[in-house]
């Protein structure tokens, strides 16, 4: 067997303190061993510290690192240029993953740029794992086994399913070569930041894997958590997506692919007009009627518009006013 490679995982943490030691145990306690873990302090005002700080002292493969609050993005990035493995890792901390995971990786007989694995959602009153996957093995075309090796293309729909960081290792060099496209692989301070990521490493990977299997667990009931708690952070998807965009553009990717982010664009503005604050739902409604204007002169085949999902609510959002779009589909979008 090859020498056992150095994996390094990245967890940034803010005030994670009642879901953060059952994420450092899936990770202390992993069947494979030769791991360095990188927590990231993201100014953490609740005893977060003090927890990372005991698994340091108890674990040397801990390294703690403390940073005034910038967001989970400017957080992994930071991970990032501590990291010494040959392989990366994201967590975020109030989640946890399988204790074979790691080993499972390691075991393959091919080392892809990116290897994906199936994450599903748990209950953290009852621990039940309810089957909420991240992605289907169907979106990916000409998929045989778990050996198979993927590109980009062969993802039907991108778009479809969680674009995350923290169901995926990278192979650290090909994380290197990204950062000399893109210095900060994360855009920083904001939060969507990991769909920008997805694309941007999806679209580069020359050798992508796949496993259908959950080893990744979500916990979707923290009231802390960025998709809970939408104020004025909501305004980012707008500059996330135009930078999605700018990659499909500038990679020859954007004819191939932009019927698929005009549906993305329209569903993920209406979602998040109503998780936004009442009190900027006018100011996010004008916002994302501007930015959807411009597909009336994007020459998109109308044929191909009214089959996708949901179309009517983009015809709506140019009709209606806030208030019309909020009564017509609060609870139904």
């Amino acid at each position: 067997m090859d020498k056992a490679p150095l994996i390094s995982v990245i967890v940034p943490v803010y005030n994670s303190e009642e879901y953060l030691e059952e994420c450092l145990n899936s990770l202390k306690l992993q069947t494979y061993s030769n791991l360095e873990f990188i927590c990231v302090n993201d100014g953490s005002k609740d005893n977060s510290p003090e927890i990372l700080n005991r698994y340091k002292k108890d674990d040397k493969r801990f390294i703690i690192l403390n940073i005034q609050n910038s967001g989970a993005g400017e957080a992994r990035n930071k991970g990032l240029e501590l990291a010494k493995g040959e392989y990366i890792s994201f967590i975020d901390s109030d989640d946890r993953v399988s204790l074979n995971l790691y080993q499972n990786f390691v075991n393959l007989k091919t080392k892809p740029d990116v290897y994906i694995f199936n994450a599903c959602e748990y209950d953290k009153n009852t621990k039940e794992v309810m089957p909420k996957y991240f992605f289907s093995i169907k979106e990916w075309n000409n998929h045989r086994n778990e050996n198979t090796v993927h590109t980009f293309n062969d993802n039907i729909n991108p778009f479809h399913g969680n674009m995350s960081a923290v169901n995926k290792i990278y192979n650290a060099d090909f994380l290197r070569h990204l950062r000399t496209i893109e210095p900060k692989l994360f855009p920083a301070g904001i939060i969507f930041e990991d769909q920008y990521f997805f694309f941007l490493t999806m679209i580069y990977a020359k050798s992508i894997l796949i496993n259908q299997n959950p080893q990744y667990y979500y916990r979707s009931t923290n009231p802390d958590s960025v998709t809970s708690t939408l104020s004025a952070k909501v305004f980012d998807i707008f500059f996330v997506l135009d930078k999605i965009e700018s990659l499909l553009r500038k990679t020859n990717n954007y004819e191939a692919y932009k019927y698929a982010l005009f549906q993305h664009k329209y569903k993920q503005f209406a979602h998040l007009f109503f998780k936004a604050d009442s009190t900027l739902r006018e100011a996010f409604y004008k916002e994302m009627k501007s930015s959807l204007l411009k597909y009336k002169d994007e020459n998109l085949d109308p044929r191909i518009c009214e089959r996708l999902t949901l179309i009517g609510v983009y015809k709506n959002i140019l009709k209606l006013d806030a208030r019309e779009f909020y009564e017509k589909y609060n609870g139904k979008v």
